[in-house]
């Protein structure tokens, strides 16, 4: 009794849409993973009609019989049209994309590469970051619908889904929420069920699987999604606050009535001041400290100084690190209460060296080099509670400073800046001995009355190319921004480190409290010393009261008494010094502090390790885990005796041999395959008897008249053949992971 198959017929329409479903909601599941980047769900929606696009698209297309490379360009002209519709205003006729619609696209879409690069997680999913979300995950749909569908390799889609989750698994310090490892193991799992479907050839009546292993197509595609995945998720985890970072626009000022900072050292700029605000209520200082909310670290020449080199530092969460090259045992720790009456930004301003800071909510970020706390955009700031240690360090304890540098070298860069001004810091600190001292005359320069510096709102007009040889040599005239920026730059010019630090003074008193205004928002300059770490210094020459002099600062006498400074024919150069003899360091108000362990500012990078790993484990796991599921239950529909008992044992068989690497031509008969297969894994006397007991059995359910009883011996006849081909062939480790009889594609195997 035999039964001639003809040529396999095409896979069923029927069959590619339910496989391209499957891989849409494989992608969907994966997605949420995003959540865990986002701060609302905005994007939601994007990434749906991005994947039912592609998904919608691809499903027309097969159903016309079009040819592969047509179904996946139609898919991304339709991705590109809807994008158009959505995202443009420009668009010819509402929908299609014409020039103004390309550089329309293109500039939401570096508007939001550039959010990518600045933001810290989670962030407003806006415009942009939606527009890049649909065009992202819109590809991402079009690659694993080319690879689970026309190619029929859903195993190898699953590392498409993999690199999806890496990406807000990289982006997030955090944890993701646990139930997206759940959603995203779910899409893989119905992809590769959707993938496992059987289809039926000839009259219906017997079901053949369609096998073909990793063949070099789809190993192309693979390599590709690999090197496109990587690609993405290099650009993605670069994200932080490298470059232009929140509340660093120029236009970033307070809304309604609320006030924030802005880093204001444009040397060409004036002071503008509103009505004076409110902005803070502190308690518990014991002295006249700086309120430092952020720190500029780059300077140009034609525009400034500017926020750059900003990481994304550190949870601002428990101990936090201490900056390099800070010395913990010198200065007083402090425990001091800040209420924020009229302030909102992204910078949330502390005094000294911040040990602890809690109540301010979540999200918020500290980098300890730049000594600043920040989050992603503007938000309400709680009352918080800092525990600092404010330095106290004596001039004889920072003329000793010396060792090597440990901070970025770019606190030293002085890149296109006129020679004249370096000879002019060189002259001012001449007969200075130590860096200290250098510093102290350059301070002294500024603040000096015989110099002819003056502090005023409104700046003195540009009469050359350079804003800095203009305040230096000519108007010497401004606000603390023009003296705070002129000076870290001389010192950077005499090799000391430098930056300039913008926020507020420490107000004025209000009974056990203190008030600082706008009329307190202040700049000023910090400059590193080796073993002491970053040091206050203050060249406005302000006379209101409103400065915090610096304990080094007070009664101290730089190396030369007063500078002029330079003018046409007239060499301005320092006089003798008057050495201060070195005072004894005030006793510190509490006992040394020890280094903040490191180790609590990495948990959340360990458990988001750990959550990939498991992922990835599941990933890995999933093809052996459909294959064990499948061979329950088929062994369960064996042992019930239900009809069609015989072609399911049989299929579990075939599936074994498909396991091994074996697929008898699809032309065969039931008959012909048993004898190939058994020849071929030399199977014993018990299992060709078993194999023989099987044939007959799906004969009888293939041609025998309907309603005949199925042989109770089943279950042992598919027991002996399985284990006999355990003892002839035992699957190999990676046979028994990655099951071929999972991962398969739709061409026969001969």
């Amino acid at each position: 009794m035999s039964r001639t198959r003809g040529p396999t017929p095409r896979r069923g329409i029927g069959r590619d849409a339910a496989a391209a479903v499957a891989g849409a909601l494989a992608v969907l599941l994966t997605s949420t993973a995003f959540s865990g980047v986002f701060s609302d769900a905005r994007w939601v929606l994007p990434m749906i009609t991005a994947v039912g696009t592609i998904a919608s698209a691809g499903m027309v297309a097969r159903s016309r019989r079009w040819a592969t490379p047509w179904v996946i360009t139609t898919q991304a002209v339709v991705l590109l049209v809807v994008l158009t519709a959505v995202f443009s205003d420009r668009a010819i006729l509402g929908v299609l994309p014409g020039p103004g619609t390309i550089t329309e696209l293109w500039t939401l879409l570096g508007t939001a590469l550039g959010t990518v690069r600045t933001a810290v997680p989670p962030v407003s999913a806006d415009t942009a970051l939606q527009c890049l979300v649909f065009l992202g995950i819109g590809l991402t749909a079009l690659l694993l619908d080319a690879i689970a569908v026309s190619l029929r390799s859903p195993a190898v889609a699953g590392l498409v889904l993999l690199c999806v989750f890496a990406v807000p698994a990289s982006l997030s310090d955090d944890l993701l929420p646990w139930w997206t490892f759940l959603t995203g193991a779910l899409g893989f799992v119905l992809l590769l069920m959707a993938g496992s479907r059987r289809e039926h050839t000839g009259s219906g009546e017997r079901e053949e699987h369609r096998f073909v292993g990793l063949g070099g197509q789809s190993l192309t595609i693979a390599g590709l999604a690999a090197v496109v995945a990587l690609l993405a998720g290099s650009t993605f985890t670069a994200v932080g606050t490298e470059g232009r970072l929140p509340g660093s626009s120029p236009t970033a000022d307070g809304e309604a009535g609320e006030i924030g900072i802005r880093p204001f050292t444009s040397l060409q700029g004036q002071l503008t001041r509103n009505n004076v605000v409110e902005l803070f209520r502190v308690r518990g200082l014991p002295e006249d400290a700086y309120l430092r909310a952020m720190t500029l670290r780059e300077f140009d020449p034609s525009s400034g100084w500017k926020l750059a080199g900003l990481t994304r530092g550190v949870p601002a969460r428990g101990s936090l690190p201490l900056p390099p090259g800070r010395d913990p045992s010198s200065g007083s720790r402090v425990r001091i209460e800040i209420e924020p009456l009229g302030y909102r930004d992204a910078w949330l301003p502390v005094f000294g060296v911040p040990l602890r800071v809690s109540g301010m909510g979540r999200n918020w970020r500290y980098d300890p080099a730049a000594g600043v706390l920040f989050t992603q955009s503007r938000q309400e700031s709680r009352s918080y509670v800092e525990t600092a240690l404010l330095p106290e360090h004596s001039p004889a304890e920072l003329r000793r400073a010396e060792g090597p540098l440990r901070i970025d070298p770019s606190y030293l860069e002085l890149h296109g800046v006129e020679p004249r001004i370096t000879n002019l810091a060189a002259r001012i600190t001449a007969e200075a001995d130590t860096a200290f001292d250098k510093a102290v005359a350059l301070n002294r320069f500024f603040t000096d009355p015989g110099n002819g510096f003056v502090y005023d709102e409104q700046t003195a007009p540009v009469s050359s190319g350079s804003a800095l040889a203009d305040f230096l040599f000519r108007g010497k005239r401004g606000y603390c921004e023009q003296f705070a920026s002129s000076m870290a730059v001389l010192l950077r010019a005499v090799g000391i480190p430098s930056r300039v630090a913008v926020g507020f003074t420490s107000g004025r008193r209000d009974g056990d409290s203190r008030l600082i205004t706008t009329e307190d928002a202040h700049a000023w300059v910090e400059a590193y010393f080796p073993g002491v770490g970053w040091t206050t210094f203050d060249p406005t020459p302000l006379d209101d009261g409103r400065t915090s002099l610096p304990s080094h600062l007070t009664g101290e006498q730089p190396a030369g008494e007063s500078q002029t400074s330079e003018t046409p024919g007239q060499d301005s150069s320092p006089t003798d010094s008057e050495q201060a003899a070195g005072g004894d360091a005030r006793e510190d108000l509490a006992t040394p502090l020890p280094e903040p362990p490191l180790a609590e500012t990495t948990d959340n990078s360990v458990w988001a390790t750990a959550g990939l790993c498991a992922l990835v484990v599941a990933v890995l796991v999933a093809p052996a885990t459909v294959r064990s599921v499948r061979r329950h239950r088929r062994m369960a529909v064996v042992t019930g005796g239900a009809p069609g008992a015989a072609t399911t044992a049989w299929r579990e068989v075939l599936d074994e041999f498909r396991d091994r690497g074996s697929l008898p031509a699809t032309t065969d008969t039931a008959r012909g395959v048993a004898g190939e297969l058994t020849e071929r894994h030399g199977l014993d006397a018990e299992g060709v008897d078993a194999m023989r007991a099987l044939v007959a059995a799906v004969e009888r359910d293939w041609y025998a008249p309907a309603g005949q009883p199925v042989d109770p011996a089943l279950p042992d006849v598919l027991r002996r053949v399985r284990d006999s081909l355990r003892r002839s062939a035992p699957l190999r480790r990676r046979q028994r992971l990655l099951p071929r009889s999972v991962l398969r594609t739709g061409r026969p195997e001969t």
